[in-house]
């Protein structure tokens, strides 16, 4: 949440949010449209001070789309009132952003992975990305006839990944398996490959640093086998000046 409310003519209880656009995604400023009053603490009542919460229907000054802005204002005696921030809606939307260098095939399910860590569905985020990472795997050449572990030993044994890489799958791979199970029955033991087991272990459950964690494995796992390798191609300094 980066809104931030800007008190305006008090008396009309009007007010502006500064912060990015649920719509647009730009940063923008909102100026308020239409909006009603509710006074919660009144200090002819004995309240330290007068507060109202306010709701307000507001339009973007860039893509002019509308959000309902909702702020508390209190108003000390002999002050001209402070505001603060309560809830805007629509809060936005995830950032789906997925390089357009990773097959279409695979986009999908790592999509969902961002949008699950959105909503702090953490146990659904390991699963989706544990998903991606092995359609990756077979997108690789790894045998589809063996279980995720050993094709991401295959894929490093052939210097298809390298060493890290291997181990950064094998961390997705056991996140993805306990967000997929509960505490009891989920992975308890390190794997017998390598040091696989930074998610095995001490980790119970699926929090939003390991969800986290494990979203930023699966993208530098993308970018090391689909956008460098692409990238070096396009950027070829070993030919001679002026050859195509």
């Amino acid at each position: 949440m980066d809104m931030k409310p800007r008190l305006g003519d008090w008396q009309q209880m009007s007010f502006s949010m500064s912060g990015t656009c649920p719509h647009c995604l730009n940063k923008a400023v909102f100026y308020k449209v239409a909006g009603d009053s509710h006074q919660i603490a009144d200090t002819s009542k004995g309240a330290s001070r007068n507060e109202f919460r306010v709701a307000a229907i507001m339009r973007c000054a860039g893509c002019s789309e509308y959000i309902l802005g909702i702020v508390m204002i209190a108003l000390p005696v002999g002050t001209n009132g402070q505001i603060f921030y309560e809830a805007h809606y629509p809060v936005g939307r995830p950032d789906e952003t997925v390089a357009d260098e990773v097959p279409e095939h695979i986009k999908p399910d790592f999509r969902e992975a961002l949008r699950c860590i959105w909503v702090e569905a953490y146990n659904a985020t390991a699963e989706m990305c544990r998903r991606a990472l092995e359609s990756a795997c077979i997108d690789l050449g790894a045998p589809k006839d063996k279980v995720l572990e050993k094709m991401i030993d295959w894929l490093e044994s052939q210097r298809k990944i390298t060493p890290y890489l291997q181990e950064a799958a094998h961390t997705v791979r056991l996140g993805g398996n306990r967000g997929a199970h509960p505490p009891e029955d989920g992975p308890s033991a390190p794997s017998t490959t390598n040091a696989h087991a930074p998610i095995a272990g001490p980790v119970e459950k699926i929090e939003k640093e390991h969800a986290e964690a494990i979203v930023q494995f699966t993208r530098e796992f993308f970018h090391h086998v689909y956008v460098g390798p692409k990238l070096l191609g396009k950027y070829d300094f070993s030919k001679p000046k002026g050859e195509p």
